[in-house]
């Protein structure tokens, strides 16, 4: 991903041109609410626009962000690429951050196309269909939602813990009714300090002792072998 508010890349491929960018969602507006909750800013928002999808008569936009939950909660900070930083913990019972979709289709034939959000954490991984929630607004020919690792639906699986350091992924795909890749949009989410990863030294040094390890335990049955 490029920083930008507007275009970050450009690429075409068949008769499908495929465009993303940070900052608001192209075609949207503030007041439509595209995230379903009233208020929740778009203006944060990895996104990808595919145009000349179907036949090339077709739009559509996906879109992702992290925002606060509730309006008393900080902002999450962002590199202005797809990467956002959130404070762990809970407020009032909650985590004070959501997870944010969405996605349109010009023609309103969101019917025809395939869409999965795919989230990874902790060495796990859950995806669901984001256009089938319940509760979905977004607007017309649109499905969008705000929701949260808390409910156990989508926390659960990946074994969340709001008060733990860590880092989430989330990959919004669509494909057409074959299984066609048309577009794909990601983000991630930075809890705290994130996951650690151990640096290079680090693994190199724990790979270091486990070969001496392994080593010493081939002189010691060597050894003992000839004792025998």
């Amino acid at each position: 991903m490029v920083a930008g508010s507007c275009l970050a890349s450009l690429t075409s491929a068949s008769a499908v041109t495929t465009t993303q960018g940070f900052g608001s969602i192209p075609g949207v507006t503030q007041a439509q609410n595209p995230y379903s909750g009233s208020g929740i800013p778009i203006n944060a928002s990895e996104y990808v626009v595919a145009s000349g999808v179907g036949g090339g008569n077709d739009t559509v936009t996906i879109a992702l962000a992290a925002t606060a939950h509730g309006s008393s909660n900080p902002a999450p900070g962002n590199n202005g690429a797809g990467t956002y930083s959130v404070n762990t913990g809970l407020v009032g019972g909650r985590s004070v951050w959501n997870f944010d979709f969405y996605g349109n289709s010009s023609l309103g034939l969101l019917g025809s196309y395939v869409f999965s959000l795919t989230e990874t954490a902790n060495g796990h991984t859950f995806s669901f269909n984001p256009a089938a929630i319940p509760d979905n607004v977004g607007g017309p020919n649109s499905f969008g939602n705000s929701e949260s690792l808390d409910f156990a639906t989508f926390g659960l699986p990946l074994s969340y813990d709001p008060n733990a350091n860590d880092t989430y992924n989330f990959l919004l795909t669509v494909k057409n009714v074959d299984g066609a890749l048309i577009a794909s949009d990601s983000i991630t989410v930075n809890a705290g300090t994130g996951r650690s990863v151990p640096d290079a030294a680090s693994t190199a040094t724990l790979l270091g002792f486990g070969l001496v390890g392994i080593l010493a335990l081939g002189y010691k049955r060597n050894r003992f072998a000839v004792a025998k």
